[in-house]
C-alpha cells in the first residue's frame, strides 16, 4: 500500500530543483505549548523570511479552543492550523497532516522545524517526551520534506 512512509502514494514527486530559485518553502512548526524552546523554534522559522504555520495538536475542542486564547495573547504572529486528535496520539496526525498537505501542494517543500530540548546529562533525556524524534523518524521518508531541529539548552 502507498503512503506516506512509503512516499510513492498519489502526488508523490521527483525531488528534480537543482537551483536555489525552484525551491518553493513552506515552513511549519509543530507547537505543543508555548513554552521557550517553541518559542525559540518559532522566532528561528520566522527568521528564514518564507512562510509559516504553527501547528498544534489538541486531545478535545475545548483544549484547542483554549490553545488557540494563548496564541491569540502571544499575538497571534503567525498562521495557527489546530489538529484535534481525540485518541491522544501524536506523531501519526501530524505525519498524516503534512502527508496530506504535501498532496494539496506537491510544488512545495515542506520544512518542518522541531523544537528541541538539549539536557545536561544522557539520563535526563529519560524525562523528556521524545515525540520529536519519533517525528523526525516518521517525516523522513516523505520526498520534499525536510526536517531539522532547534535546539534549547537547559541551564545548567
Amino acid at each position: 500500500m502507498a503512503g506516506p512512509a512509503s512516499g510513492t502514494g498519489p502526488g508523490a514527486v521527483a525531488e528534480s530543483e537543482e537551483q536555489p530559485e525552484e525551491v518553493r518553502h513552506l515552513t511549519i512548526v509543530p507547537v505543543a505549548t508555548l513554552d521557550l524552546p517553541s518559542m525559540r523554534a518559532l522566532a528561528y522559522a520566522a527568521s528564514l523570511r518564507q512562510p509559516v504555520l504553527a501547528l498544534h495538536l489538541s486531545p478535545t475542542e475545548e483544549e484547542a479552543e483554549r490553545f488557540r486564547c494563548y496564541w491569540q495573547t502571544w499575538g497571534d504572529h503567525l498562521p495557527l492550523e489546530v489538529i484535534v486528535s481525540p485518541h491522544r496520539a501524536i506523531v501519526a496526525p501530524l505525519v498524516n497532516y503534512i502527508w496530506s498537505l504535501h498532496r494539496l501542494r506537491p510544488d512545495l517543500t515542506l520544512t518542518v522545524i522541531l523544537p528541541e530540548l538539549v539536557v545536561r546529562h544522557w539520563w535526563h533525556r529519560i524525562l523528556h517526551n521524545r515525540t520529536a524524534a519519533r517525528l523526525r523518524r516518521a517525516l523522513r521518508p516523505l520526498p520534499k520534506v525536510v526536517v531539522t531541529t532547534v535546539p534549547f539548552h537547559l541551564p545548567r
